[in-house]
């Protein structure tokens, strides 16, 4: 991992802490790691609710993490850098069943995949994406994913006829788009919606791929099967803040049962194959 971003992450994440309960307990500090489609700050902010509420309910410290990319992100959660990892729903499916990690919880069950263009002087139909870019999330991302095979579908192969340029955060993607540096962004309604709500608002929707699950909570591998319900029942004990917006991190959260685990085996493949793509080993690997 990026090491300023991880001690930032760190750091911030100490601030943050609810009053007094470093000084009350003794506990190591429980690690989350991240997935990073926001900026570290708004990642931080976003998830800071959660975050409190699992330290009074744990009765520990937790600190969060991030990582500069969703390849990074991985690559830590495999080597055991955390104890919960907030994954894409592609990954955290994959993780569960071919690496060993534990179903904790999952976010928002649906969100759209939209295509974004500038909403004054952008794009109009599908046939004008081509020789255009687009930015998304880049490699391992799922909306980045649902995208490339949409293109596809519109014989619009990504790498010819389309350029895909990673971004480092939602952010920093819908800050392209206004400056032109790309002509299009894939990105989520929850993404969306978990943006400031300045500065984010000269863009609109070319067109809905379809639906995804959110991204899902789990649990390394080596946190006994006692600790895993504790945290379990924590996580699904939080409460949202009913004055902000149902985000990922202001939500409900619910348990990933046969039926959640059935619907991320269909994405098995996708995460394989983005996997590939990328370089990283997949399959029934160990998670060591």
């Amino acid at each position: 991992m990026n090491p300023t971003r991880r001690q930032l992450c760190a750091a911030s994440a100490a601030l943050l802490s609810p009053a007094g309960l470093l000084a009350q307990t003794a506990a190591a500090p429980l690690s989350i790691g991240l997935a990073p489609f926001l900026t570290t700050s708004a990642l931080l902010s976003a998830f800071r609710p959660l975050r409190e509420h699992l330290a009074r309910q744990m009765q520990q410290p937790v600190e969060l993490y991030t990582a500069r990319d969703f390849v990074e992100q991985l690559k830590q959660t495999r080597a055991g850098a955390y104890d919960i990892s907030y994954l894409p729903s592609h990954l955290a499916g994959l993780a569960i069943s071919d690496w060993g990690f534990q179903p904790l919880a999952g976010t928002l069950s649906r969100t759209p995949v939209l295509l974004l263009v500038r909403a004054q002087g952008g794009l109009r139909s599908t046939a004008e994406l081509r020789g255009r870019k687009i930015g998304s999330l880049g490699q391992l991302s799922l909306s980045a994913a649902v995208g490339t095979l949409w293109l596809r579908q519109h014989q619009l192969q990504p790498g010819r006829d389309v350029q895909l340029l990673p971004q480092t955060s939602i952010n920093s993607a819908m800050i392209s788009l206004e400056r032109g540096d790309v002509d299009a962004v894939l990105a989520t309604r929850n993404q969306l919606d978990m943006l400031p709500s300045h500065g984010f608002g000269g863009h609109s929707a070319m067109a809905e791929l379809g639906d995804i699950e959110a991204p899902i909570f789990v649990a390394q591998p080596r946190l006994a099967p006692e600790r895993v319900a504790r945290l379990r029942e924590a996580m699904l004990a939080f409460v949202p803040d009913p004055s902000r917006a149902g985000t990922v991190g202001n939500t409900l959260l619910y348990r990933v049962d046969a039926a959640v685990l059935k619907r991320l085996a269909l994405l098995r493949e996708i995460a394989l194959e983005q996997l590939r793509d990328a370089g990283a080993s997949g399959g029934n690997a160990s998670a060591r």
